[in-house]
């Protein structure tokens, strides 16, 4: 069974500065959360757990992209080595799913998200801090500017 994502139902439309909010935590969590997770020696586990993330986002039709694509940023907070960021992510991430549901999912951005998934885990697994990091700030800049250029 899978949860679904969470919709805005009041019709009112989208908060310009709940939505800086959001970014500007996404960004603090999911960059460090990057960072520790590439400096960390992970377990056979881990890394697999991450590939199959990957991977099922790779493989999934629009309905689950972003549940999806959800889990595989929880998943890179899980090997964090810091358990206290998993509940912050996965809160930022049901705020942050707010905003996507109102804003179409286009093929060519899914395509492009699993581009950037895949660099972004294969830094982690090569051990590059630096480059997870960087690739994570170019992967949440990109959906900032989704977000922002359709929503307002």
């Amino acid at each position: 069974m899978r949860n679904p994502l969470p919709l805005i139902s009041d019709g009112q439309p989208p908060d310009p500065q709940e939505l800086e909010d959001v970014l500007v935590l996404r960004e603090i969590l999911e960059v460090g959360g990057v960072r520790a997770a590439a400096s960390r020696t992970l377990t056979s586990l881990d890394r697999e757990v991450l590939w199959m993330r990957v991977r099922e986002n790779t493989s999934s039709n629009p309905v689950d992209f972003r549940r999806l694509d959800s889990r595989l940023h929880l998943a890179i907070a899980e090997v964090s080595g810091a358990p206290s960021l998993v509940p912050l992510v996965a809160d930022n991430r049901t705020r942050l799913n707010l905003f996507f549901a109102q804003i179409p999912l286009l093929p060519r951005n899914i395509v492009h998200s699993n581009h950037q998934h895949e660099g972004i885990v294969a830094a982690i697994l090569m051990g590059d801090p630096s480059g997870a990091a960087a690739l994570m700030e170019e992967h949440l800049a990109g959906s900032a500017l989704l977000l922002r250029g359709f929503l307002f």
